[in-house]
């Protein structure tokens, strides 16, 4: 646990098994107890992490008085419905988020089976139930719990003297959020804008509209902002804010340039400008990584695809159903 502010105190709650390693929590000082922003899985080394860094700073799980989730990812929300249950806490998280939950949660199987059909028309073939299985491993590191606030854009929410507004940054997920405390001059952005990493924007379902072009533009609105120190949910906090998220806007802008240049021969499948594209710090091209990996990688092509089609660069098409794309006017 890190001071990084006075009042702010930094967790890094454990991601056991995953190449992030951990999740970065915030406890927010107020007058009568905190604010805890993301809280991990609901795992067991999570709520001991969390209770033995409490404990160093002479508090417990009752002191906590509010829960805000960034968004629904079990690494952000999963442990949420057992503090809820421990504590006397308000949950809150953005209107879109909980939909997602109460919509797609009580059947995971089934949306993992929709995922697998629709990665399948862009050319991806794999068994199904390996990803149904991963889909039922994330979902038993979270129980379902409502929040007693469903949070809108530019909600304020009161820590002590201070103020946080919610930003509401649609991208990676529909319903993301940041929180930006103007008087000390901060954003603490979820998985909106890390570094050194980019978030991850998919597009791993159908009817998801255009993500990336949500993100994009949630990054503009983001800059737009009187902060310069960020607090993510991933890595260390840093100052730049609109540094960073230029470098991001430039990442894509690359990605896109080189998702348009492996459609110069015609028609191909998403997995097709996919094998074209390099993955990693390594490069590796999409047959080499793994199975579940190949699988996020194909969401964000296709979400690249799905961008340069909703700005009239590229056209789909589909054919025994598989779903092609080419170059508009191709």
């Amino acid at each position: 646990m890190t001071e990084v502010l006075p009042g702010i105190h930094q967790f890094r709650l454990p991601l056991t098994g995953s190449p992030l390693r951990h999740v970065n929590g915030y406890l927010l000082r107020g007058d009568d107890g905190y604010t805890l922003v993301d809280c991990g899985w609901k795992t067991d080394d999570v709520l001991e992490t969390l209770r033995a860094e409490l404990a160093n700073i002479g508090a417990d799980l009752g002191d906590i008085r509010t829960l805000i989730v960034t968004h629904f990812h079990p690494d952000h929300y999963g442990l949420a419905g057992t503090l809820v249950e421990l504590g006397k806490l308000r949950l809150m998280m953005h209107r879109l988020d909980w939909l997602h939950v109460r919509t797609n949660a009580a059947d995971p199987m089934r949306f993992a089976q929709s995922s697998a059909d629709w990665l399948c028309q862009h050319g991806l073939p794999g068994a199904p139930t390996d990803e149904a299985q991963r889909a039922l491993d994330a979902f038993q590191r979270f129980t379902v719990v409502a929040p007693e606030v469903a949070l809108e854009d530019n909600a304020r929410i009161s820590v002590g003297a201070h103020e946080l507004r919610v930003v509401w940054t649609p991208g990676h997920t529909a319903g993301h959020i940041c929180l930006h405390d103007a008087e000390r001059d901060i954003v603490l952005t979820g998985d909106h804008v890390l570094d050194p990493i980019t978030p991850s924007v998919n597009y791993l379902r159908p009817g998801l509209g255009n993500p990336l072009g949500s993100f994009l533009t949630s990054l503009q609105k983001v800059a737009e902002l009187e902060a310069d120190f960020v607090l993510p949910a991933h890595g260390e906090p840093f100052h730049g804010l609109r540094r960073r998220v230029n470098e991001i806007l430039v990442h894509h802008a690359e990605r896109e340039a080189a998702a348009l240049s492996a459609l110069t021969d015609g028609p191909i499948s998403a997995a097709e400008v996919a094998e074209q594209l390099p993955w990693t710090r390594r490069r590796q091209r999409l047959s080499e990584l793994p199975p579940f990996q190949q699988r996020l990688a194909l969401g964000e092509t296709i979400a690249h695809l799905e961008e340069l089609r909703a700005t009239n660069q590229v056209v789909a098409s589909e054919d025994k159903g598989l779903i092609y794309y080419a170059l508009a006017g191709d």
